[in-house]
């Protein structure tokens, strides 16, 4: 029996849930969006009589004896602001699945357990344990899995299908941090973002210095009482690729340094390179370049709080990138909010062969691993990368409005997943 048509109804039944992290609630921690979907998570697996746990930070959802293997995703979103032509609660329009989620995560855990249980409704035996375990806050600091590390088995190999294909053996450092700049004596507000791991797409800032008038459909200035009140509207990306999205902040402080100079052009430099140039930061290695995201600021009377999210090649510290920025002179302070380290799983290991085997043999082709700047739950494990869903020359929509998959790879997507199964656990 098939079982894709059972996985996309499902999914649509898991986007249908706003999962973007609220008030803590007696159910869960990161509020009830996330407590209904991991209790969703225990009812299809407690269907498919898989032995299962939920304590409101993860569920996991296991079957067989022996070694464990891990499938490691999650089940919370960022918000969905802007103007979707689709609900961001789930739509099917034409031949593409619309939906908050449906790359990031849940569509792929819901078409991975799917897959496996195609497999298990045929009969086949898995030679391992395998376990899934849905986090409910990847994105939001990864409190989901430092609870699972601190209470629970950790596999020490398996999947994350939270990346791209054809598989991701590299994971580049992540750091997140919170950067106090002096504010210009003429800025009265600048604000702007909702997450540090999103391309800022709307700021708003006040100044008080009379600037021309502007009236354009992604930026307006108007002076009113002596004060030009400015408005930028860009496009969101996810925090590893800044250069696929327009950072609205950059527009403003952009034209700030044009029209004010000074200080403005101090923040512009620091703040509106995707590469961490201005600030020496700018390192590569064969893992890939430094990526740098302005994803939220604010300020009070004296600073700028600036959120930033760096993406770091996996040959350099991030101690080392923290140093260079505190000796900036015109860096105040700089705040460690959360980190990961780099990861990496050797090309030549069994588990990369077989997903690459499997992989090659969906889709005809003979591709190799890959590198990425996102930090996806495969860091968990000594031997763990991500799977998916992406696929190379694929538009990835992860983070944006109007996330979307066509249905015909996201059946690709789930026989991927289902072969991969195959190969390695039964």
């Amino acid at each position: 029996m098939d079982y894709f048509d059972t996985a996309v109804k499902k999914t649509m039944e898991f986007l249908a849930v706003d999962s973007v992290q609220k008030e803590p609630c007696a159910q869960s921690p990161f509020g009830i969006g996330v407590a209904k979907c991991l209790s969703m998570a225990e009812d299809i697996a407690k269907e498919n009589l898989f032995r299962t746990f939920n304590n409101g930070y993860y569920v996991w959802a296991e079957k067989g004896d022996g070694e464990l293997f891990g499938i490691l995703g999650h089940l919370d979103t960022v918000p969905f602001e802007g103007n979707w032509t689709a609900n961001p609660l789930g739509e099917i329009k034409g031949d593409y699945i619309y939906g908050r989620g449906i790359l990031d995560d849940k569509g792929p855990m819901i078409a991975s357990f799917y897959a496996f249980c195609e497999l298990l409704s045929q009969g086949l035996v898995p030679k391992k344990r395998v376990r899934f375990i849905f986090g409910g806050n990847e994105e939001s600091g990864w409190k989901c899995m430092e609870k699972y590390c601190e209470c629970d088995e950790v596999p020490l190999k398996g999947i994350s299908p939270d990346g791209d294909f054809p598989v991701i053996n590299c994971e580049k450092g992540v750091a997140h941090l919170k950067a106090e700049i002096k504010k210009p004596a003429t800025l009265v507000f600048i604000k702007g973002g909702v997450r540090v791991n999103i391309v800022m797409d709307e700021c708003h800032a006040k100044v008080k210095a009379r600037l021309k008038e502007r009236d354009l459909e992604d930026f307006k200035v108007k002076y009113e009482d002596g004060y030009s009140v400015i408005t930028a509207k860009g496009k969101p990306a996810h925090g590893s690729t800044p250069d696929i999205g327009d950072n609205a902040c950059h527009k403003i402080l952009k034209y700030l340094a044009e029209e004010l100079k000074g200080e403005y052009k101090i923040l512009e430099q620091l703040l509106c390179h995707t590469d961490g140039k201005s600030l020496g930061i700018a390192f590569k290695d064969g893992s890939g370049t430094l990526t740098f995201n302005l994803g939220t600021i604010e300020n009070n009377d004296k600073s700028i709080m600036a959120g930033i999210d760096i993406r770091h090649p996996i040959s350099i510290e991030r101690k080392v990138i923290e140093e260079i920025l505190k000796s900036s002179p015109y860096i105040d302070s700089i705040e460690t909010l959360n980190f990961h380290d780099p990861h990496f799983v050797s090309p030549q290991s069994e588990l990369v062969r077989e997903l690459l085997k499997a992989y090659n043999s969906v889709c005809c082709e003979k591709a190799k691993p890959i590198s990425i700047g996102g930090a996806t739950y495969a860091r968990v494990m000594k031997e763990g990368v991500a799977f998916g869903p992406i696929f190379p020359g694929e538009e990835s929509t992860i983070h944006q409005k109007d996330e979307r998959v066509s249905l015909t790879l996201f059946r690709k997507m789930y026989d991927i997943y289902k072969q991969a199964f195959k190969n390695l656990l039964f």
